[in-house]
């Protein structure tokens, strides 16, 4: 199975992406999806993201990162890699931009997969793989960046030089 994401709508829609961009910058949204579709790809899943812009990353395995060339945008560099992997199986073509991309799409052997189904199918399921459950705990989790333990200082009341 071939997925071509359209990362920067899976960013800006996905609840888990959308914070750790408000959090710690898009960069760091880009690292944590390219992170989750490596740990959790089947070994017949592949992964192409296609973002409209930022710095190269290094590829992670079964997941391959480009950027829309300047003036283009990541739409159509999507759905040339949708034609151009159209002939070998079923692709899928994530993104929530189902007026245009998923539209434009047509033929066989493609299939649209809104940002909310991708979640649902791969993140939440393993990427078909049995995922680990997790034990509950009361503990809540820990913060993931330095924006939210200033917010939990200040909060507290606790300040930087009484740590």
């Amino acid at each position: 199975m071939h997925w071509i994401v359209d990362g920067n709508n899976l960013i800006h829609s996905d609840p888990q992406f959308r914070q750790r961009m408000e959090e710690s910058g898009f960069e760091a949204a880009r690292q944590l999806l390219e992170n989750e579709l490596s740990r959790l790809r089947g070994s017949d899943q592949t992964f192409e993201v296609v973002y409209d812009g930022g710095a190269s990353m290094p590829q992670r395995s079964g997941v391959e990162s480009s950027i829309a060339r300047r003036g283009k945008v990541a739409d159509d560099r999507v759905l040339a890699l949708a034609r151009e992997k159209g002939g070998a199986g079923v692709v899928r073509v994530v993104t929530d931009d189902r007026s245009d991309i998923g539209s434009r799409l047509g033929g066989s052997g493609f299939e649209w997969v809104s940002c909310s189904e991708f979640r649902k199918l791969v993140l939440e399921g393993g990427g078909g793989r049995k995922a680990k459950p997790r034990e509950a705990s009361d503990k809540p989790a820990a913060p993931r960046s330095k924006k939210q333990v200033d917010y939990w200082l200040q909060e507290f009341g606790v300040s930087a030089e009484e740590e």
